[in-house]
């Protein structure tokens, strides 16, 4: 698959630092570093969503959107791949921004980037879905694999915003996916809405629903209920800020009820480094559906979701850059799920047992596009793709290897299970190994190279796949 891979960095000294970008990729021995000059006021207006009304300022997507990409087709080697683009034919052909720490680029709403001409918004359409690239010094996973459900561990607790609405998203979607496609686990601290999903759970009227706890009032208990339901999801629908630092905050019961609540359970990126369970690292995607998740700090600090790729504790993570209003986030939910879970239903249905990519921004594109068509209401939908910013505020940030997945549907044959611990012990053996043979020099080590090939082909038989399917991609 072809792509246009273009990275942002920085120049001189820390506060006084020169933007420049580069074509990453694909390779040219030819192209070098250019100054960017970033949009004076492509930066993101005045928050588009922190009020109940969100403000709407005439084809403000539009102006940013071409502001971007002509600064980004100045540098002549991008601008002619980024023409590839967009003529070719592919179904497939994404674009990804790279953006270094103090480039002081990652605060431009790359979201809104468009072709020039009037031409489609790339975070917009499945054929370019555009996202955010990371690299990260975690070890890559060649395989993951999933036996439905999927499990989706939802941390609602937002003081002053009941989270009623939010569950009833994940449970919509979880149940439209079909019967064990999806387990949720909820962790509330509206004691009330704890009480009336475990009756429901009690009555045996909630299928879909793993467990129901209330917000532990410490660190050390949630990492353990983490740990315990090992998440391929972590949700989370809270408050979140950059000041002083990054963070999310989770209140708790006695908050609801009292005049002068406490400080809740604030997360920071160290504690979401704890929610990894083995050394595959933890959920495979981070949903942080609050405000500012995305947003950088005064200081220059990176912004959580970025950090949560960037650190290994998840190969995806999606994040706000601003403040956001509740009717966003419960539509953000709708759509995200509605995919994924959308996308994992029909690989079961059609037996497909191979592995494949799994596509994080192809999927984001349809929230992207629910919020257009959701929070549009009036708009044609060229102004509201146009003026509706709120749809360009979801950043999701991508893990630089490719996310191979492979279904592994419940056997009815009575054949035991791999267990899914010996499962991950293996695939870490195999990237180990192809990690070795990458560093041998042609000629050298022929037998050991025999004999790690053939113990390669031995887990692949073991884990129920071609040894092709685990190797490491390019």
């Amino acid at each position: 698959m072809s792509r246009v891979v273009f990275q942002l960095s920085a120049f001189g000294e820390e506060g006084a630092t020169t933007p420049l970008v580069r074509l990453v990729e694909p390779v040219d021995d030819q192209a070098l570093d250019r100054t960017f000059d970033c949009p004076a006021d492509a930066a993101g207006g005045d928050g588009g969503g922190a009020a109940d009304t969100p403000a709407q300022d005439a084809d403000v997507n539009a102006r940013e959107g071409d502001r971007l990409f002509q600064a980004l087709a100045a540098h002549e080697q991008l601008g002619d791949q980024l023409a590839v683009a967009l003529h070719s034919a592919d179904r497939r052909f994404p674009v990804y921004a790279e953006i270094l720490p103090r480039s002081g680029a990652d605060s431009l709403p790359w979201e809104a980037l468009r072709f020039p001409g009037g031409g489609p918004y790339l975070a917009l359409e499945d054929k370019y879905a555009l996202a955010r690239v990371v690299r990260t010094t975690a070890p890559p996973v060649p395989l993951y694999q999933l036996e439905p459900p999927l499990r989706i561990m939802a941390l609602l607790s937002c003081l002053g915003l009941g989270a009623a609405a939010e569950l009833r998203e994940l449970r919509a979607a979880a149940l439209e996916a079909g019967p064990g496609m999806a387990r949720l686990l909820v962790v509330v601290s509206e004691e009330e809405l704890a009480t009336s999903l475990q009756a429901e759970v009690d009555a045996g009227t909630a299928p879909e629903i793993a467990g129901v706890h209330l917000v532990p009032p410490d660190h050390h208990d949630l990492v353990t209920l983490v740990g315990e339901f090992k998440p391929h999801v972590l949700h989370l629908f809270c408050h979140g800020s950059t000041e002083p630092v990054p963070h999310v905050r989770l209140a708790l019961k006695q908050d609801w009820a009292s005049a002068t609540p406490g400080i809740g359970l604030a997360l920071e990126k160290e504690q979401f480094a704890k929610f990894v369970w083995d050394t595959d690292g933890g959920p495979w995607l981070v949903v942080l559906n609050c405000c500012e998740g995305a947003a950088s700090s005064g200081d220059g600090a990176t912004s959580l979701a970025r950090d949560l790729v960037t650190q290994g504790v998840a190969p995806a993570a999606v994040g706000m850059r601003e403040p956001i209003r509740s009717a966003v986030a419960s539509t953000l939910t709708q759509g995200l799920y509605g995919a994924l879970l959308g996308e994992l239903t029909t690989r079961t249905k059609a037996g497909a047992t191979l592995s494949a990519p799994l596509d994080w921004a192809a999927l984001t594109v349809a929230a992207r596009n629910r919020l257009v068509t959701e929070l549009g209401a009036g708009l044609s939908p060229t102004q509201a793709r146009n003026q509706g910013r709120e749809w360009t505020l979801p950043a999701l940030y991508l893990r630089w290897e490719e996310f191979q997945l492979q279904l592994t549907p419940a056997r009815d044959d009575g054949a035991p299970r791999v267990d899914p611990e010996q499962a991950r012990t293996w695939r870490l053996e195999v990237a180990a190994l192809q990690s070795l043979l990458a560093t041998l020099p042609p000629g050298q080590g022929v037998a050991f190279r025999a004999g790690a090939t053939e113990r390669i082909a031995e887990l692949a038989a073991l884990l129920g796949v071609t040894p092709e399917a685990l190797a490491e991609p390019s």
